[in-house]
């Protein structure tokens, strides 16, 4: 079996299991759901063709209406209407924002709140927030700031009633909002179940079409399941982050389906039903509540299904033989950082819980998680079979971080980084992060006083990343101090694991088994480090590399 069947056969089965856990949770729905899921699964099965960004923005610029589908508990569907709402402030056109999370009663509200009369507490209260939404405040809280800088109207289209009558209802809200706005465009946020086209966008089009002949829609679903799996089927190695079914009716494709189950069971188990939820508690926690239930268990099914679908060599015994700790348990791990056998680590690891990353701690079996998830526990995962591994060989590896060169520990880092991304790109194929045009770009726009420090750090990564290997590597470091260093790291190492994913371990590349092995080896000298850094990143490609926007 190939390293790209292993991945297959490794999506299939964590797809399988938060799927069985999340319809659980979700218990005995109504025929009427039933109904509106079952519609939705026979349209996502249509045929649908590969399209492109640009595709994309000339349906919407020529559309009076742009639907986006929501699963409400998953931030990455909200994140991607943010970041078209962001393209369309860009393109200076007017426009307004449709959402479903507030009911139609309370439109006076979301005007006060617009117009800076109410505060966000006041408004979060007034809208009653707490019992007729739930979903985290922060995955919606852009848009109305976006709304607030740039003037735009946010119109609400929630309302009582089963859902053919809630369609009923959108569609005559929206329909009042075209006719007197012909010339603005309107984005609305709903769910994903009611934007199939028999469903909301047939009510409207039907609705509005006798009055205005030249309307035009776009539909725009997110992360349908039999979408990812076709695509899968037909070109794992190609993951094609915008198809089309017609021109007008799009499907984002940017995070595996298990992802989104992952939400729901996260929801299911930490909000929906949680007595002591308290909405002030909520916001000023920035939004975002910790999983706790099933960690361990959770941290080892990651681990063997990682195991399995990079090769690794490590017993059930070893799998186990881990802490792993969140804020919850801040006083112990700052316990476990302060006996570390060095200040200057131990105040650096500090660093890194004040700056909410995940890490292991050196000389232990002990792990860092700031809040829980799968990308963060899936790159701890990645961390803690790469340190199997390499204890096999070097059971002292870690004192690199002792007397050791600057240089030595920030390869270690990014050695660390890398694998760690890696796995969880194993686990979560549409991760995507920064590459040497995003660098690039962020190093322009942050050229201010206060950017001082992130700047130096931009200014190291882009360094090391250019250098030919022919001076030392510490004269690519802006500073000195091992934060710097591993800020650098990250950054490098998760744009390693990027391209290691996508260019090695997909496409079979027989390179792939010799960088794994330089990522598990004890070998932090600068030319080892220089060779898997052309390989990964050839001077005549890397330059061109730029983070997808979907």
């Amino acid at each position: 079996m190939s390293d790209r069947e292993k991945v297959w056969e490794l999506h299939h089965s964590i797809y399988k299991s938060l799927r069985k856990r999340a319809k659980a949770l979700e218990g005995e729905v109504s025929k009427e759901l039933k109904s509106y899921e079952r519609n939705q699964r026979k349209y996502a099965r249509r045929d649908f063709s590969p399209s492109t960004t640009e595709e994309l923005f000339q349906s919407i610029r020529s559309s009076h209406v742009v639907f986006l589908g929501d699963f409400h508990s998953f931030d990455q569907n909200s994140r991607n209407l943010e970041r078209l709402t962001r393209e369309l402030i860009k393109q200076k056109k007017k426009f307004c924002l449709g959402v479903e999370l507030v009911h139609e009663d309370h439109q006076i509200v979301i005007e006060q709140y617009l117009n800076r009369q109410i505060t966000e507490l006041e408004f979060l209260e007034a809208i009653n927030y707490h019992d007729t939404w739930r979903f985290p405040w922060t995955y919606y809280r852009p848009f109305f700031e976006m709304a607030r800088a740039h003037k735009l109207s946010i119109i609400a289209i929630n309302s009582r009633g089963n859902l053919d009558q809630r369609d009923e209802r959108a569609a005559e809200v929206l329909k009042n909002f075209v006719l007197k706005n012909p010339q603005e465009r309107l984005l609305v946020l709903i769910g994903e179940l009611h934007i199939v086209p028999n469903k909301l966008p047939a009510k409207l089009r039907k609705a509005v079409t006798p009055i205005l002949a030249h309307y035009q829609d776009t539909i725009i679903h997110q992360n349908l399941d039999e979408v990812y799996w076709k695509i899968h089927e037909l070109d794992i190695e190609k993951h094609n982050h915008i198809v089309k079914f017609s021109p007008r009716e799009f499907s984002l494709q940017t995070s595996p389906p298990w992802i989104k189950y992952e939400s729901i069971i996260y929801w299911y188990e930490n909000l929906s039903d949680d007595p002591e939820f308290d909405l002030h508690d909520y916001i000023l926690d920035t939004g975002v509540l910790n999983l706790h239930s099933n960690v361990p268990e959770n941290f080892i099914f990651l681990c063997r299904k990682i195991k399995g679908a990079l090769e690794f060599d490590a017993t059930e015994e070893e799998l186990e033989d881990f802490n792993l700790y969140e804020h919850q348990n801040l006083s112990l791990v700052l316990d476990k950082i302060g006996r570390v056998p060095k200040a200057t680590l131990s105040n650096f690891l500090k660093g890194l819980v004040s700056s909410g990353r995940v890490f292991r701690i050196p000389f232990s079996n002990n792990y860092y998680c700031s809040s829980y998830s799968i990308n963060r526990m899936s790159f701890l995962c990645g961390l803690h079979l790469q340190d199997i591994t390499i204890r096999k060989n070097d059971i002292n590896y870690e004192n690199v971080f002792m007397e050791n060169p600057l240089t030595e520990k920030f390869i270690l880092m990014v050695k660390q980084n890398t694998m760690g991304y890696l796995s969880s790109k194993v686990i979560n194929p549409f991760r995507k992060c920064d590459r040497y045009r995003d660098f690039k770009e962020r190093l322009k726009e942050e050229d201010t006083p206060e950017n001082k420090e992130h700047r130096k750090i931009l200014k190291t990564t882009l360094n090391i990343i250019e250098c030919d290997g022919s001076k030392p590597l510490i004269q690519n470091f802006e500073t000195k101090s091992l934060i710097h260093a591993y800020e650098s790291a990250r950054k490098i190492g998760f744009y390693l694991g990027d391209i290691l994913y996508e260019d090695f371990l997909l496409r079979n590349d027989p390179k792939y088994k010799e960088l794994m092995t330089y990522l598990c080896h004890s070998n932090f000298g600068h030319h080892s480090f220089q060779n898997f850094l052309r390989t990964l990143l050839p001077e005549s490609a890397y330059k061109e590399h730029k983070k997808r926007l979907f």
